[in-house]
């Protein structure tokens, strides 16, 4: 299921979203935010508060920018939280908004990282298509 404000893409922004999944098996769910913090598409399950994992996603990204800033970077380009029962993974996207997924605990986590990277493109793009940078 997703959410998806003002994203014209027709679906592009889903499929490249599914296809990251397809790509990496140990991903449990993603999701994309505006730069404004903003959810745009997210494969979280039926059930799930998307206004909650959106200002949490958002809340994460922010204060790793803040951070980052804080010490002398220009931006934070990824975030990994790890917690008991799994991972929080960030990917900054060009313009400023956030690639983001969650794994179980005993995923490999470098290996969704780069497929995380190497989606960002096709993320890119997708929003590009829908006016949403």
């Amino acid at each position: 299921m997703t959410e998806r404000e003002n994203v014209g893409s027709g679906g592009a922004l889903d499929r490249a979203l599914a296809d990251l999944r397809a790509l990496s098996g140990d991903m449990a769910s993603c999701a994309v935010l505006s730069a404004d913090g903003v959810l745009l598409s997210s494969s979280h399950e039926e059930g799930v508060d998307r206004e909650r994992a959106a200002a949490m996603l958002s809340a994460v990204a922010n204060l790793a920018e803040r951070a980052a800033r804080r010490e002398g970077k220009e931006h934070a380009s990824q975030v990994r939280v790890d917690a008991e029962d799994g991972h929080l993974l960030l990917v900054r996207l060009d313009g400023g908004g956030t690639l983001a997924a969650t794994t179980a605990g005993d995923a490999r986590v470098g290996l969704v990282l780069y497929d995380m990277r190497n989606a960002r493109g096709e993320v890119e793009k997708a929003m590009n298509a829908g006016g949403q940078s």
